[in-house]
């Protein structure tokens, strides 16, 4: 391949990994490290199973199957569903769990360090913030193009910077592995791999996937690529080089945090910045403040305001832009006026919240989207037949629906599960025990449907 080519395609590579790095995808990795400690690489070995390599088969799904976005492909198994299931997930990745956790990021690193928690300091930044997101996403200018131009590459310099730090003046060493709470997702000592991969799904980086995948392959046509095999390949090629810079990334900032334990007092179970809980937000903004001095937190408070709010931006205007076309009575103002005020309520509850209820809604949602994912790459065996779709989703929703119901009553109390269901998704079904059920679930789904296509075939 020639060199421009190269260059090119590494433009491409450079874009998508600007399209899915963001705050989150600094917070997820900050808090598994100091969680982890020693069992830190299981951890981060999980987590990048699900933050890396799912985000990029869900490109390269889009681009294979020549569809244009997760309405599309997901509409095989029925209409209905695809439109459930696009709804569904342009509302986790928008008002719901997204945007009021850029707000939230931004708040928990730059500004609560220094101003306090007050709820007048909350208001006036949710002021500043949201407002400055609503008015660039309800008039789009060059301006969040050019920050996002810089912003990534000072964003990157300054975790850098924090990175070598660590290294050369370390807080500590690889600290003791504590479960952060009772639940599967966050037991980083009992079982740190499962764990790893659960925190991967708060990225929701493999939902976003094939929501913008189609700017990454607009990107790849515009150099006259035309076969969908070959525009998978190009993808992938261009993939490689944001799923390393990822990996490398959450490595190095999982890191910083499994050597910041002496940073934090710790009791009861969790680590603690004066009396409240920390998140990864707080993980990061006193790492900085050790390596980098009140200058550097500083910087990287800015950077990752700057950062959060081009994020914002482009998922106020994303959603208000899908939510207009299925239903353009509204217009494209009110859709954006309506999210906008939806995500600023919810970036009152804080961030640890917001991390906590979108967990029932991933347990929900991420087994559905892998399973998606891998159908359409491997629909040629089965002529793409709907049998086989809506037999393997039929079968994981059963379990993903579980683990979403099971660990919204645990967080809430509300209801209790029926005790024989309880036993049969945790200690019958394999994987069950670490929400995972869904797996061999879908695994017998695709079976039954793949021996009913063929049955029906003949």
């Amino acid at each position: 391949m020639k060199q421009s080519a190269l260059v090119r395609y590494g433009a491409i590579g450079l874009m998508l990994f600007a399209l899915f790095f963001g705050a989150g995808n600094l917070i997820y990795p900050a808090f598994l490290g100091i969680y982890s400690g020693q069992q830190f690489w299981w951890a981060i070995l999980g987590f990048c199973l699900t933050a890396v390599t799912l985000p990029l088969l869900g490109v390269v799904a889009i681009a294979y199957t020549g569809t244009e976005d997760a309405e599309s492909i997901a509409r095989p198994i029925s209409k209905h569903f695809a439109l459930f299931f696009s709804i569904a997930l342009y509302l986790s990745i928008g008002p719901f769990f997204a945007i009021p956790r850029t707000g939230a990021t931004s708040y928990s690193i730059g500004i609560e360090p220094v101003f306090g928690s007050s709820i007048w300091v909350k208001v006036l930044y949710a002021v500043v913030f949201f407002g400055l997101s609503y008015w660039l996403a309800i008039k789009p200018s060059k301006m969040v193009e050019r920050i996002g131009k810089y912003i990534t590459p000072a964003l990157l310099l300054v975790i850098g910077l924090l990175v070598a730090a660590s290294f050369i003046h370390p807080a500590g060493g690889l600290g003791q592995a504590h479960n952060a709470g009772p639940s599967t997702s966050v037991a980083f000592a009992d079982f740190p791999l499962v764990a790893g991969l659960i925190q991967g799904y708060g990225t929701m980086d493999a939902l976003a996937s094939l929501a913008f995948s189609i700017v990454v392959i607009n990107s790849v046509k515009m150099f006259g690529v035309k076969d969908n095999r070959e525009i998978a390949k190009v993808t992938i090629m261009s993939g490689v080089i944001a799923v390393g810079l990822l990996a490398v990334i959450y490595i190095f900032v999982a890191r910083i945090g499994a050597t910041s334990q002496s940073l934090f007092a710790f009791s009861d179970g969790s680590f603690l910045l004066g009396e409240q809980a920390i998140d990864g937000g707080h993980v990061l903004s006193q790492a900085s403040l050790f390596y980098l001095g009140n200058a550097g937190r500083a910087v990287l408070s800015a950077i990752v305001f700057l950062a959060c709010l081009t994020t914002s931006t482009g998922l106020i205007s994303a959603c208000a832009e899908y939510f207009n076309k299925i239903c353009p009575k509204i217009s494209h103002l009110v859709w954006a006026t309506i999210f906008t005020v939806i995500a600023t309520s919810l970036y009152f509850i804080g961030l640890s919240e917001i991390i906590s209820w979108s967990v029932p809604v991933l347990y929900l949602l991420y087994p559905l989207t892998v399973v998606i994912i891998f159908l359409s790459l491997a629909r040629s065996l089965f002529a793409g037949g709907t049998r086989v779709y809506q037999t393997t989703i039929a079968f994981t929703m059963v379990a993903a629906v579980y683990d979403a119901l099971s660990t919204f009553s645990a967080m809430t109390g509300f209801f209790t599960m029926p005790a024989a269901v309880t036993n049969f998704f945790t200690k019958t079904l394999p994987l069950g025990q670490y929400t995972m059920g869904w797996i061999p679930l879908a695994v017998t789904g695709f079976v039954l449907g793949f021996v009913w296509h063929k049955a029906a075939k003949k």
